[in-house]
């Protein structure tokens, strides 16, 4: 018979946390935050197309550095957890600073994130979408 892995809802919103840290940090690489992506992974962005893998969203990444970075922090505001999933819903605010010096703009967003539960009871993104508030 099968165990489902134990899981608390305390020790989830910690593998979050430290998820969402990984994001908020600039100046880790694309390549280093992958590892918090699953490979099936579904990014949805204003404006943008559909992302449903990692080789796409390490180029739209890549290409959104091109043009500066952004100083942002996300925040829990609801976090639910299950056997094989913990869905968030969360805000980000911050700052980004375009490379052409031009002036820095404040944002927030609103989004929603579903965390996939692996083997291990580790997490890792699957899917996530947000949208702009300001």
């Amino acid at each position: 018979m099968d165990k489902t892995p134990e899981f608390s809802l305390e020790e989830d919103q910690k593998s979050v946390q430290e998820i969402l840290k990984i994001l908020d940090d600039h100046s880790i690489s694309t390549e280093d935050k992958m590892m918090v992506w699953v490979d099936d992974l579904i990014h949805m962005a204003p404006n943008h197309p559909l992302i449903s893998d990692k080789p796409t969203l390490v180029a739209h990444i890549e290409k959104e550095r091109e043009y500066g970075f952004a100083d942002m922090k996300h925040e829990i505001t609801e976090m639910h957890s299950y056997a094989e999933v913990v869905v968030m819903h969360g805000r980000v605010t911050g700052t980004f600073y375009p490379t052409n010096k031009e002036k820095h703009n404040a944002f927030s967003t609103k989004n929603m994130f579903v965390f996939r539960r692996m083997k291990d009871n580790s997490l890792k993104i699957w899917k996530v979408i947000f949208n702009m508030t300001s």
